[in-house]
């Protein structure tokens, strides 16, 4: 019964002695394990959780900026070069017509009296040097000079080759769609009131 009891207390003393131990030591354990030093942690330390972007995400982030500024400067650059383009092609077909516009007459031709020519300069000048260019340039486009050319896929009549029912809504309508002078004054009147579009050639 006595040795039992000094087996209990020396485990009592074993059992006390460790307990101290580990008291004494936890502390260091904790600050050496759990805690940083506020010296350590700068100003971060002061910052909410949510607002601290890690430096991985951050990145990422940025690579995705520098994407999405890249594609818009290209989407401009396009749109400024397809723009360019437009422009350059509008000006070609500016100089393109300019080029194959006929020259402006600045004088009216002589023709021997009688000929078909001499029918039409005389009709047109009183509308100026460019329509007398313009009703003779027609005229040799349209019937060769001829004032009996007839075309059946219309049907078109004479020297400047009218539609029947056009030449009727002419002032000349009741004369001979075969007469020249009757046909180049119908042309004239027509071309006087802003009709030179309605023949095909130029």
């Amino acid at each position: 019964m006595e040795q039992l009891l000094r087996i209990a207390m020396l485990a009592v003393t074993v059992v006390f002695a460790v307990g101290v131990t580990v008291t004494s030591r936890a502390p260091h354990q904790i600050t050496l394990l759990g805690m940083r030093p506020a010296a350590n942690l700068g100003p971060m330390s002061m910052m909410p959780p949510h607002a601290i972007i890690p430096i991985e995400s951050s990145g990422r982030v940025e690579e995705w900026r520098n994407r999405r500024l890249l594609a818009e400067e290209a989407a401009a650059a396009a749109q400024a070069a397809a723009a360019a383009q437009a422009a350059r092609a509008k000006a070609a077909r500016t100089s393109a017509s300019a080029a194959s516009a006929p020259p402006a007459a600045t004088s009216i031709p002589s023709y021997p009296a009688g000929t078909v020519q001499d029918i039409i300069t005389k009709v047109f000048t009183p509308l100026g040097a460019t329509a007398v260019a313009w009703g003779l340039r027609v005229a040799k486009c349209e019937s060769g000079y001829n004032p009996r050319a007839y075309n059946g896929s219309g049907p078109y009549y004479g020297l400047f080759q009218f539609l029947m029912s056009t030449f009727k809504a002419t002032p000349y309508g009741g004369q001979d769609i075969y007469d020249p002078t009757a046909n180049a004054s119908a042309a004239a009147w027509k071309y006087s009131h802003g009709g030179a579009g309605a023949w095909g050639c130029k």
